[in-house]
């Protein structure tokens, strides 16, 4: 074999490993992110949490956040489960004033290093993971920006 040849084949194989190499390594960090994430904390408050959420009329009703899960699964999909109870002033003493319900976001995600873009009907939101805690933030806009830790199960 000549060794213009050799050179060739040897840089050529030399390519194929790095992109086998390098496709394993990102799936591998990918699925690291994969589980099950329980939530501890929103804005700085552990659980049983204070919030602020907004009727389709305007109206301002505090929202304590009882409890929540985020899963990731290796396929970039993406769900979030709060259950929570909502106190509007408009409800006053009435039967359904802080009765429990739950809500569920299903979307998707993707991910570059340690940063997660999560789309779901509601718009698109940014979370980091640092090992087994994951930092998610919503809102902006105009809204307030809320701040869910969650820690990896």
């Amino acid at each position: 074999m000549n060794k213009h040849v050799k050179v060739h084949l040897v840089v050529r194989t030399v390519a194929l490993l790095s992109l086998v190499v390098g496709w394993g390594v990102s799936h591998a960090e990918e699925a690291s992110v994969a589980g099950v994430y329980s939530l501890v904390e929103v804005n700085g408050e552990q659980l049983p949490a204070n919030s602020w959420t907004e009727t389709l009329h305007g109206e301002r009703c505090r929202q304590v956040i009882l409890k929540g899960v985020l899963l990731l699964d290796s396929e970039g999909r993406s769900a979030a489960f709060l259950t929570e109870r909502v106190f509007c002033p408009s409800e006053g003493d009435s039967e359904n004033a802080g009765q429990e319900r739950s809500v569920i976001f299903a979307g998707s995600y993707s991910i570059s290093g340690n940063q997660i873009t999560l789309e779901d009907d509601f718009g698109t939101d940014q979370a980091v993971v640092e090992g087994d805690v994951l930092v998610y933030e919503t809102g902006g806009d105009g809204q307030l920006i809320d701040k869910f830790v969650f820690k990896k199960e």
